[in-house]
């Protein structure tokens, strides 16, 4: 295997080509110009739809989250159990994953400016958005449940 210090000696016949392959994440195989842009499409693309995801999955889990420890401090127990908790995120693991993880590029992300290293991943509006949908699926779930037990009638585990 070739080291890049090996290349730096000079009259090696080094393949700098090769040296850059082997260390790069993308390799672009072209020359043109649009292929470079059609790359930084998709890679925020990629960025914004892994951020749809997190948003989306940290609202569902604090939900349910939520729903069981008001339900356990109301009645004494809480009413699901772990193995239900985990079929509940799974599920919504698997749709939310096809929904938002599929989503293609649009011209709109090139007008976007690019993100800086030291940029926290979830922003002050998705967090604005989790809390959010979070307090609104609560008050949602708290009026519209004639239960004594809100989390069970939710996910219909006992019938009330």
């Amino acid at each position: 295997m070739l080291m890049p210090s090996d290349c730096l000696r000079p009259y090696n016949d080094c393949d700098y080509l090769q040296v850059a392959k082997e260390n790069a994440d993308i390799i672009i195989m072209d020359d043109n110009f649009s292929t470079i842009v059609n790359v930084a499409k998709w890679g925020r693309a990629v960025y914004v739809n892994i951020q749809k995801f997190v948003q989306f999955q940290l609202t569902v889990n604090v939900v349910a989250l939520m729903l069981n420890f008001v339900s356990a401090r109301l009645s004494g127990s809480a009413h699901l159990t772990a193995v239900q908790l985990l079929w509940v995120n799974m599920i919504m693991d698997t749709l939310g994953a096809l929904a938002l993880a599929t989503e293609p590029p649009n011209d709109r992300l090139m007008q976007r400016p690019p993100v800086g290293k030291n940029v926290n991943f979830i922003t002050g509006i998705m967090w604005r958005n989790i809390i959010g949908q979070n307090i609104y699926i609560l008050i949602v779930l708290g009026k519209n449940v004639n239960c004594k037990h809100v989390c069970c009638c939710f996910l219909q585990v006992h019938p009330c």
